[in-house]
């Protein structure tokens, strides 16, 4: 025979609503620390990958350094020409296509062979004491359906022959990344291929950004 709560005592019915209540109170409370128990494995196992994929890319970053620091300590092969034996800016050109074949294509993380250049001399500037002669090398990724690049990455070289120094003296080499203010000089630089190819996507953002 089914018996009907109002017929019970108060005291059983509010007993009972206390054992629900509290059994609900406890589900709710077990489900939230089952899932924050999950939360934290979870972001355990994201942190133990991060610091897995931290440690191999630092690695390679220091073999890459080491690498690098290794060829430092090497004597360069490039050898710039004296004040005597710089006689026109051909001598130029031929001596940056050199830097370009010998250093910049063989430093770890360097210049991929899909990357062209041309190299051209802009200008000379004679001052008191010394000749400055000015050149651009251009780099771009020429292909069969667009032999002719849209954008272009320029490099721009200075080759200060001084007036006053001894003719046995070597020249001086500088040069600047477009885009950049910093004056780099051959034996400390580093080529970044990843150098020519933000300056590229940042020229084709700015070109798509304007409607002829």
């Amino acid at each position: 025979m089914a018996v009907n709560n109002i017929d019970l005592p108060a005291s059983i019915l509010q007993s009972e609503d206390y054992d629900l209540i509290a059994y609900e109170a406890q589900r709710i409370v077990d489900e939230v620390l089952a899932q924050s128990l999950l939360n934290v494995q979870n972001t355990t196992d994201k942190n133990l990958n991060e610091n897995r994929h931290n440690h191999e890319r630092g690695r390679f970053i220091e073999l890459e350094n080491d690498e690098w620091q290794k060829k430092l300590q090497e004597k360069s092969i490039v050898r710039w020409p004296t004040i005597a034996e710089f006689i026109n800016e051909n001598i130029g050109i031929e001596k940056i296509t050199e830097y370009i074949e010998k250093e910049w294509k063989t430093t770890p993380g360097g210049q991929d062979a899909c990357w062209l250049y041309a190299i051209d001399f802009l200008e000379k500037k004679s001052l008191e004491f010394n000749d400055l002669y000015i050149y651009r090398v251009r780099y771009s990724i020429p292909t069969r359906r667009q032999p002719i690049p849209r954008q272009t990455v320029s490099i721009y070289f200075t080759l200060d022959v001084s007036k006053v120094k001894p003719k046995n003296t070597s020249i001086q080499v500088s040069f600047v990344l477009e885009t950049m203010r910093l004056i780099h000089y051959p034996d400390t630089f580093r080529f970044r291929q990843t150098w020519l190819e933000n300056t590229i996507l940042l020229k084709e953002k700015m070109t798509n950004g304007i409607d002829f």
